[in-house]
């Protein structure tokens, strides 16, 4: 399963390994939806909650009440984003020629595409008095779309109630095959050595020339005994 990059003419075509409508198939289409799984939905979710549920789910493999993923909105989010952008995704991998790593801060022509996305404009409007500029964000059509997806999942869920469980067993055995994926360890920064918690404490210090040596009732010893 891989995209391939041909020319037709001067033009060059770029074929995806799944195109848009193997994902809107939905569970049906088992390669797309477990790659929409494994890349496209946890991106769509909180991550925290995201690791949580299968955390909750490796330890209840045999659970017959296994609480799902995610919420059915995520999931038509998830699928409306990568409806939003795929074509724009494509033009920018097939002008890459490979995956665009783009850091933040950066803008180069690399990252960018003349394709529009479906329902989203981006952008910043800087002049709010100029009405020739389209309103960012949604538009009503893309609104209109997330409800149609919701429905979808909704009705995709109750036709395909074991993806989920197969899912999580493919992953699992595969993990087991691959071996466990090792944790990178937390980079520490370098800490500066310092003497000035070796001697803070001021009763340790010893008074200079200038001072008068002070005694328990808080009066100078000088004082004391004239």
């Amino acid at each position: 399963m891989t995209t391939t990059t041909a020319r037709v003419g001067k033009q060059k075509v770029t074929t995806p390994a799944l195109v848009m409508d193997a994902f809107l198939v939905g569970r049906k289409n088992l390669e797309a939806y477990t790659v929409f799984f494994d890349h496209f939905l946890p991106c769509a979710t909180k991550k925290t909650t995201w690791d949580r549920r299968l955390a909750k789910a490796d330890n209840q493999p045999n659970s017959s009440m296994l609480q799902p993923l995610c919420t059915v909105s995520d999931e038509a989010f998830a699928l409306l984003l990568l409806e939003n952008s795929f074509d724009r995704w494509l033009d920018l991998f097939a002008n890459h020629k490979g995956p665009v790593m783009q850091r933040r801060g950066l803008k180069q022509r690399g990252f960018q595409s003349d394709v529009a996305t479906m329902y989203t404009r981006g952008g910043i409007k800087y002049d709010r008095t100029d009405i020739t500029q389209s309103v960012k964000g949604w538009s009503d059509a893309g609104i209109s779309r997330f409800n149609e997806l919701f429905d979808q999942v909704k009705e995709d869920r109750e036709q395909n109630p074991d993806f989920e469980r197969v899912w999580l067993e493919e992953r699992k055995s595969a993990q087991a095959e691959n071996g466990a994926t090792t944790k990178k360890r937390k980079r520490q920064p370098p800490q500066a050595r310092s003497e000035l918690f070796e001697s803070d404490n001021e009763d340790d210090i010893a008074p200079t020339a200038d001072e008068a040596v002070v005694d328990e009732s808080g009066t100078e010893s000088d004082d004391a005994a004239g």
